[in-house]
């Protein structure tokens, strides 16, 4: 109740009572009479109730004909989002229990499109439920459209969406692209889709957060653990809202952001040049011609072939054009780019080495750590006394500044990095050290980390300034995040010889 500012209130000889402003009681009700988790969205529409059914289904009649008439573009999430609190307002004017708002905030709403289409709602009702909603109400219910609202089509030109989204936007939007950039290095800051996208979102977002409203985000410990990358983008870009606008962005929308990020992120992938390789074949021309073919009926696109050769002419080649060579003998020499050693025939193993090349598919490595940066069957009760030893061990080594744990602990703050499966990942809010490393921990028992059980704890620290690709990294680390098995044979390990086996073995 704190985080809705409700308080108890005692009364003798009749129980507790609480006692809060009338938007935030209706908040709190969406967040907690409701399942927020609900997978099917149609089942929304038939758990309320707080009225009867035939009740529920008028309001949602109304609400449909009038987003279809003004042609308004609302998510299914924000449908149900808008419906729930309709309802919840229905009752509590029943009850005599009223919205107010500031005049200053409510001529600020009156003067928006969404206004009066909430008054059309509204309208309709008060015809049917015989009820009377006051101006506030209907702001109420016009705030709810301002948070929900989206462009209607997502083809529209560049030039068009900026006369849908201000200035003051967009310029947001390019603060929050340099700030990514300048810290993670994904070379998304130019994408025009992610620009417009990010650009939408955050309109309605800020209405969101300057009406105190609850977004649910059913998706969110998804995008924790299966786009780590995206979301740490995504928590950058809530530092740069706090800084310009004073806006504490709570995770729900945090995550949102990062389905943006992390779309523009995959779709950097998709457009990337296709790899180009040499084929060197010992058999001659027929088996070089059979190879080629079968790899261009493989990787498509995604492949050119520049041409075939034998061995004693490759010196007399220019390899610098090239990402790798596929090679039907062992090649000694060294050459300037990767040698893929295959079978003239080949075989489904070939393929598989040709397939991490072409994905940049990172192998099984401990790199990011050493023997002294693994501790193993510790016993610990919190968060807190995990973090601190890591702390003092990686400031004994001096692998971290004296105020790294601390900005580890303003990053937990941010956001829990316990992602489920008994795994977190905590790490500093900025990047602080001169390499990339993990410190690994592990439990006897799990402990209790914001809401999930921990028993594996991977801190990460990025090199300040780091050029590399995170990416990489961040997958290898997914491997270990999605495998429950994988999770389980780490935490039984008792030293570090046995933690290497099991790693190396299992993460594939």
């Amino acid at each position: 109740l704190c985080k809705y500012d409700i308080l108890l209130e005692k009364r003798p000889n009749y129980g507790l009572k609480a006692k809060g402003d009338e938007m935030k009681m209706r908040f709190c009700m969406s967040e907690y009479i409701f399942n927020r988790k609900d997978k099917e969205i149609d089942m929304v529409y038939n758990k309320i109730s707080i009225l009867p059914q035939e009740s529920i289904l008028t309001i949602k009649a109304h609400i449909l004909n009038q987003i279809k008439r003004y042609n308004i573009m609302v998510s299914d999430i924000g449908l149900n989002n808008l419906f729930i609190h309709l309802a919840i307002a229905c009752k509590r004017i029943q009850e005599e229990n009223f919205i107010s708002l500031y005049s200053e905030d409510l001529i600020e709403i009156m003067a928006h499109k969404e206004y009066e289409v909430a008054a059309e709602i509204v309208r309709e009702i008060e015809n049917a439920f015989k009820i009377r909603f006051p101006k506030s109400e209907t702001a109420y219910i016009a705030i709810h459209l301002l948070g929900t609202k989206m462009l209607n089509n997502s083809n529209h030109e560049e030039k068009e969406v900026k006369q849908f989204i201000d200035t003051n936007i967009y310029e947001l939007t390019a603060a929050i692209l340099e700030a990514i950039e300048k810290e993670l290095h994904l070379g998304i800051s130019e994408d025009s889709e992610l620009i417009l996208g990010m650009s939408l979102h955050l309109k309605p977002a800020i209405n969101r957060y300057k009406y105190g409203m609850n977004l649910r985000n059913p998706m969110l410990e998804g995008i924790k653990s299966h786009y780590p990358l995206a979301f740490e983008a995504g928590i950058i870009a809530g530092k740069v809202l706090k800084n310009r606008l004073e806006i504490d962005m709570h995770e729900t929308e945090i995550g949102y952001l990062a389905l943006h990020i992390g779309g523009a992120i995959e779709r950097r992938k998709i457009i990337n040049q296709p790899k180009r390789c040499l084929i060197v074949c010992a058999s001659g021309v027929g088996s070089a011609k059979l190879l080629s073919y079968k790899l261009q009926a493989t990787f498509g696109l995604n492949l050119t072939i520049l041409g075939t050769t034998q061995y004693y002419k490759l010196h007399q080649m220019s390899l610098h054009s090239l990402d790798f060579i596929v090679s039907t003998i062992p090649i000694p020499d060294h050459l300037p780019v990767p040698v893929i050693q295959v079978s003239t025939i080949l075989g489904n193993s070939d393929f598989k080495k040709i397939d991490c090349l072409m994905k940049n598919k990172q192998q099984p490595s401990l790199e990011y750590t050493k023997k002294e940066l693994v501790y193993l069957q510790q016993e610990f009760q919190t968060r807190e006394e995990v973090l601190h030893f890591l702390g003092e061990k990686l400031t004994h080594l001096g692998l971290v500044p004296s105020q790294f744990i601390e900005s580890v602990f303003e990053r937990e703050a941010a956001s829990p990095t316990s992602f489920g499966n008994l795994v977190a990942i905590p790490h500093p809010m900025v990047p602080q050290t001169d390499t990339t490393f993990w410190a690994i921990c592990t439990l006897k028992k799990p402990i209790m980390w914001e809401g999930n059980l921990v028993q594996f704890i991977c801190l990460l620290s990025v090199k300040a300034n780091n050029q590399g690709d995170l990416q990489k990294m961040y997958s290898l680390l997914v491997r270990v995040v999605d495998d429950k098995q994988v999770v389980q044979r780490l935490i039984k390990c008792k030293d570090y010889e046995e933690f290497i086996e099991v790693f190396m073995k299992n993460i594939r």
